[in-house]
């Protein structure tokens, strides 16, 4: 059995298993990358989404930080990380970012869309030309109660996914970019809660 080592976590996540993801016309409509991007890189995740004990009026409730996990390409080599502030970064220095949403259970699968890309003008690096991102097949991530009760404590909650990396298609003479490319940077543009996506897509949306 692996070892876990969370601060008040719930359960501990193991790696996912090997599996094939889903394929993105199986998804839920918002969730779909675009017809004019492509597959790049189907990467995995293990670690942890982290929670503040914060004060909303009368109530102490865990406030989501960020997450911090490794991200292992289908090798099982590590290849870069997902870190607080929602970045995707490679070990080769490119980097995208994003924005996190929350959801109940687990975390929500979700569609990110690049606003910002470290590599972009160089085209260097895993995620140089990263135009979306898709979160699928997610478990653990969540507070085992949104309640708590000691202001300013942190919560380390065990979580995995599958991440999907799409780049924009090379314009053709039978494959032109008719949609405008997104302005550099990364924010949500969609997120469905695992306990929503269809069951023949929902792979192992588990509680995080």
């Amino acid at each position: 059995m692996p070892a876990c080592f969370a601060f008040m976590a719930a359960a501990c996540t193991t790696p996912p298993t090997a599996q094939l993801p889903p394929a993105n016309d199986t998804l839920p409509e918002a969730l779909r990358a675009t017809q004019n991007e492509v597959l790049q890189d189907v990467l995995t995740a293990v670690g942890d989404t982290t929670y503040t004990c914060r004060r909303n009026g009368d109530a102490l409730t865990w406030v989501a930080t960020g997450s911090d996990a490794t991200l292992v390409d289908p090798a099982r080599r590590s290849v870069g990380t997902v870190a607080p502030g929602r970045y995707f970064v490679g070990y080769d220095g490119s980097y995208v970012v994003g924005e996190e949403v929350v959801a109940a259970n687990a975390l929500p699968w979700q569609r990110l869309v690049a606003r910002f890309n470290a590599g972009e003008r160089r085209g260097e690096g895993r995620f140089a030309r990263t135009s979306s991102v898709q979160r699928v097949q997610t478990t653990g991530g969540m507070p085992p109660d949104p309640a708590c009760d000691q202001e300013g404590v942190s919560l380390f909650v065990p979580y995995s996914a599958t991440y999907l990396f799409y780049r924009n298609a090379e314009p053709t003479a039978g494959n032109a970019v008719t949609t405008p490319v997104p302005a550099p940077g990364v924010s949500v543009s969609h997120a469905v809660a695992s306990s929503d996506v269809p069951a023949s897509a929902s792979g192992d949306a588990a509680r995080e």
